[in-house]
């Protein structure tokens, strides 16, 4: 059964509103053409109806699951993973939503083929983790369990790769208009509940803000950890979350505290471990180690260390990439050294 055009139609006034459409009578068929929030997405302005869908198919040899492009971009596919893609439900609902069908799939596959390239998937699992208080944006989901051929998950798995982070336990936020395009990062508190989440950005576009927080939850009051260790043992303490999954692929407990110092709510979550500081080589990561050093000191720890990065390096993260884990330890074990009450004068004295 083919796309329902009066159906299809009404989705996308729906979705696009009845003054963002324009029909258009082609020699393959009707075209609904709106402006492409393909392009809008990636930051691009489109006011020109760049984004065509044809319930036809349009030139496609086999048109039952319709097609669409995006003259602006250049995506294209079926009108079935548009809709799933856009409305975040899986294949099978939006194929029945606009056809009234579960038999498409491999019609939708030869559309992919006439277009000469292999059509993004759109399953949909896990888009959010829900708790009492706080959700992720929408438009979330789990990275493994999509499908492998799905844009975002190939988009995130590079974009991870390229800093050796693995994909387990991180979310990508794809169509969000605040946090889209931006691995998501949860942060749980002892009794594995979703308490706060950072994002980080995947573009390479300097002017975008690379990390945005959800304005939920108190951060304050969190740390990011993967697991919640025994008490006793030593953690790693650092600024962001990439550096702390970092020392949790070499062995370590890291755990970032999302800036350059403790707060009172997190210095006592940390009372029953043994930190050792591991921030940043720049100067402000040379103050947050003497700043928050001393302040454990203070407060009564007995016992605090300190690692410093390589100086050639800014951070744990930026190490693994030009290194291996194996350095990176060799490093940590090498290197690290008590915090006392004369270090703050060693460390701005010889900047060790």
């Amino acid at each position: 059964m083919a796309v329902d055009y009066d159906i299809f139609y009404n989705w996308a006034k729906d979705r696009f509103g009845e003054s963002n459409l324009k029909v258009r009578n082609t020699k393959h068929g009707v075209e609904i053409c709106t402006h492409s929030y393909f392009a809008q997405r990636n930051g691009i302005d489109d006011n020109k109806f760049h984004l065509w869908m044809s319930p036809s198919g349009g030139k496609s040899k086999h048109p039952a699951s319709g097609s669409y492009r995006c003259w602006k971009t250049d995506s294209m596919g079926s009108l079935v993973s548009l809709v799933a893609q856009y409305d975040g439900i899986d294949y099978d609902d939006a194929e029945e939503m606009i056809c009234g069908s579960s038999s498409l799939r491999v019609l939708e596959q030869r559309v992919n083929e006439f277009f000469g390239h292999k059509e993004e998937s759109f399953v949909v699992t896990e888009t959010k983790l829900d708790t009492k208080d706080l959700q992720f944006p929408d438009f979330t989901f789990y990275i493994d369990r999509m499908s492998d051929h799905n844009f975002w998950k190939i988009r995130a798995k590079t974009y991870l790769s390229e800093r050796k982070i693995p994909t387990e336990g991180l979310y990508v936020c794809t169509e969000d208009p605040e946090y889209g395009n931006r691995i998501i990062l949860p942060w749980y508190d002892k009794e594995e509940k979703l308490f706060f989440w950072n994002s980080r950005t995947m573009s390479n576009n300097k002017n975008v803000i690379r990390y945005l927080k959800t304005d939920k939850a108190d951060q304050d009051s969190a740390l990011f950890m993967t697991e919640w260790p025994l008490p006793g043992t030593k953690i790693y303490i650092m600024e962001g979350e990439f550096d702390a999954l970092t020392l949790q692929l070499c062995g370590y407990v890291g755990c970032a505290c999302g800036g350059k110092h403790l707060s009172d709510s997190q210095i006592e979550l940390i009372r029953s471990y043994e930190p050792v500081l591991v921030f940043d080589t720049d100067e402000a990561g040379l103050k947050a180690l003497i700043d928050v050093g001393n302040s454990l000191l203070e407060r009564g720890f007995p016992k605090v260390s300190y690692v410093r990065p390589p100086i050639a390096y800014k951070d744990w993260n930026k190490l693994l990439q030009c290194r291996d884990i194996q350095t990176v330890k060799t490093y940590i074990n090498k290197f690290e050294k008590r915090f006392t009450s004369v270090t703050s004068d060693l460390l701005k004295s010889k900047h060790l």
